[in-house]
């Protein structure tokens, strides 16, 4: 008799570069995950992810020892071993020669076979001192794709990865079937649309992490002033498999198109930017369509973090279902670096996230512990739901603090700022007490059941919108009803929740929607402006009182801001 292999027990899997994290699997299932940045509080952590391997341990009361094989992401990442200061915590400077250098560094590890081969020796061999059992480490895109294909259920797509670069790419094209993606073609590390866009939301002020701030600006502007400079700054390959930059060592930020786009409003540069990223990822990604003849796509990576090119790829003919992972950045290397090795071993189980609540959790009596040092009263309803319904719906902002903290960039219902959606000025004084900016528009949460009622096209994106990664056109009667999450557009970027996803949030909605007739609230990460989203109870006590919020749903207590 054959017996079927099973999966190891444990298996930890890390990415160690900025924005580190860890995911710890049992028997090939995801059960922990948690990026560093939400442990240690500096944002786009870096560097080994010390703190994040600790606290998969610690969720299953194991050693490091008791792991059966640890999971690497990045090949030829060797620098942030060597050199662990080199990269302070994501923090590149896009127009700098170093960073430019690298990109060409690492097209030259992919296209030159020995010095990739002696990269990712002075890359094992630091790690293997910190960590037994070291499996063969994992391509950056590879686990990309893997991380979008294993987690969506579809039993044939194309995964598309496309960010800033990643082990000598800046993008990758798999055909995925039957459990494994393989590799079709991709785009060296210096012809990357994230060093594009990464360039124009740091050209513009903003951190090029945040590059999300440029797409919520652009609504607000007109692209046609600016695109024939953009035309020029990033352009797709007449092969279409790969996309075309100017000599990035001749960009610079005050010569060339940039010149001529400081004359603009910023929000104009921003409308430019984005439609010339779309128009070019979107032709993109229709070619691999065609060369696949997969209806299905599957999209990680940070170039997807970007909702409204998610709409539009959506919105291509020939294509049936969209989904993005969760944590598309490099918040989601690990998951997908454990995912591929489960996978090119025919072990891996390709169905969605059976939980997205994969962080940290804490007791009751933590929580009591955390409210009772900060001198805080509270109170424990009946029925906490309908609680905060009711306080909901007399106008009152709630930080709701529930159950594990969610995978990913989204805050999901767990560690979420919610509020009534039916007030137009919402965006202006919300985001102006979180310290934020105030043109980025906020997103619903929305009763799943509802979800065609308020949107348009939501069949083939139902689950990337269980973790809001793309926008929707709005209803007109959604549209009248939550004036405060609809933007400018016409769009909104909702999540849509069940209560088989998470019972508390659903509630919570449900019991709103009966009062009020409005299937959905106003649902924003808890966290104050460059912070991480909260991870502990006492980080949720200290944004609650930052932001003078009116209300904390805490666990199953509440507690009313104390009054001067």
């Amino acid at each position: 008799m054959v017996t079927a292999k099973r999966p190891d027990e444990w298996i930890l899997s890390i990415h160690e570069d900025s924005n580190a994290n860890a995911t710890l699997f049992h028997h090939g299932t995801p059960v922990f995950a948690v990026a560093e940045e939400r442990l240690t509080r500096v944002r786009f952590a870096a560097g080994f992810p010390k703190h994040a391997v600790q606290a998969c341990l610690d969720f299953a009361g194991i050693e490091l020892d008791d792991v059966d094989v640890v999971v690497a992401g990045n090949q030829t990442h060797f620098l942030p071993r060597l050199t662990p200061n080199l990269v302070q915590d994501g923090d590149h400077d896009y127009f700098g020669l170093a960073h430019k250098a690298y990109l060409y560094f690492q097209g030259a590890l992919a296209s030159v076979r020995p010095l990739g081969w002696i990269a990712q020796w002075l890359g094992r061999e630091p790690l293997r001192r910190k960590v037994p059992r070291l499996a063969p480490f994992v391509d950056h895109h590879t686990a990309h794709a893997y991380s979008a294909y294993l987690t969506s259920g579809m039993e044939n797509a194309v995964a598309i990865t496309s960010d800033n670069m990643g082990d000598g790419y800046s993008s990758k094209v798999f055909s995925c079937a039957d459990g494994r993606c393989s590799f079709l073609y991709g785009s060296p590390a210096h012809q990357s649309p994230g060093q594009f866009y990464g360039e124009v939301a740091q050209f513009l002020g903003y951190h090029n992490l945040m590059a999300g701030k440029v797409t919520g600006l652009a609504s607000y502007g007109d692209p046609e002033p600016g695109y024939p400079y953009m035309e020029r700054l990033f352009q797709l390959h007449p092969s279409k498999e790969r996309f075309h930059l100017p000599e990035l060592l001749l960009r610079r930020k005050r010569k060339g198109p940039y010149r001529e786009l400081a004359a603009l409003e910023p929000r104009d540069v921003a409308a430019a930017a984005q439609k010339r990223l779309e128009d070019v990822m979107v032709a993109y990604v229709e070619h691999a369509i065609k060369r696949t003849g997969h209806s299905n796509v599957v999209l990680a990576g940070g170039t997807f973090a970007n909702v409204v090119l998610n709409q539009r790829i959506l919105d291509l003919e020939g294509v049936e279902n969209i989904y993005v992972h969760p944590a598309m950045t490099d918040q989601g290397i690990s998951m997908g670096a454990g995912l591929a090795y489960l996978g090119e071993q025919g072990l891996a189980t390709n169905q969605p996230l059976p939980n997205i609540y994969l962080g940290p959790g804490f007791s009751e009596e933590e929580i009591v512990a955390a409210l009772h040092a900060a001198e805080l009263d509270f109170e424990r309803p009946d029925d906490p739901a309908a609680a905060i319904a009711d306080v909901l719906c007399d106008g009152k902002v709630v930080g709701h603090y529930h159950g594990r903290m969610e995978y990913g960039l989204r805050a999901l219902g767990n560690r979420s700022i919610f509020y009534r959606p039916d007030d137009p000025a919402v965006n202006d004084w919300l985001n102006e007490r979180l310290q934020r900016s105030e043109f980025m528009p906020f997103a619903p949460v929305v009763l799943e059941e509802e979800a065609a009622t308020c949107f348009h096209r939501v069949d083939g994106g139902i689950l990337a919108g269980r973790y809001m990664t793309m926008t929707f056109d709005a209803q007109p009667g959604f549209q009248e009803k939550a004036p405060g999450v609809v933007h400018i557009d016409g769009t909104a970027r909702p999540q849509f929740i069940s209560r088989e996803a998470n019972a508390r949030t659903y509630d919570i909605i449900r019991h709103f929607f009966e009062r009020t007739g409005i299937p959905c609230l106003v649902n924003t990460s808890f966290n104050m402006h460059s912070e991480p989203i909260v991870c502990t109870p006492e980080n949720a006590i200290d944004a609650f009182r930052q932001s003078r919020l009116d209300i904390l749903a805490i666990g199953p207590f509440i507690v009313r801001q104390p009054t001067d």
